[in-house]
């Protein structure tokens, strides 16, 4: 059995990015009203898309990767990272926070990347608290 070994910096980073990734995640969770809403509104399918975008986001802001750098990280293709990236936070409410109970219809990364973003922005504002 081979154990790769990695320098401590990025063991730290990796730590780090998944630490800070995760409290974006579970902040788009509480703005969403929490797990319970997934299920009222049927989305637990584009929960992989909300992690994605929280990595993008955690990626972009603290970190100051390039889309490129993210997509290459993360085994995502440029076009996803440029669409989280680029995705209003109004879009959040428009269409998760105001969908009906029971639409099953998927919502598009974009929508992941607006909820990402203003879950990393409600989370900087209570950190500076």
């Amino acid at each position: 059995m081979v154990t790769e070994v990695k320098p401590n910096h990025e063991k730290d980073f990796e730590k780090e990015l998944d630490d800070r990734a995760m409290k974006v995640f579970l902040k788009s969770l509480d703005i969403l009203g929490g797990p319970r809403k997934l299920f009222e509104y049927r989305n637990l399918t584009w929960l992989p898309s909300l992690v994605e975008a929280s990595y993008v986001v955690v990626l972009f802001e603290d970190y100051m990767k390039s889309s490129k750098e993210i997509a290459s990280m993360l085994g995502l293709s440029s076009a996803t990272v440029s669409n989280i990236l680029r995705a209003k936070e109004e879009d959040v409410v428009n269409k998760i926070l105001n969908s009906v109970p029971g639409d099953k219809g998927e919502k598009p990364h974009h929508v992941a990347g607006s909820l990402a973003k203003m879950a990393y922005k409600k989370l900087r504002e209570e950190e500076q608290k």
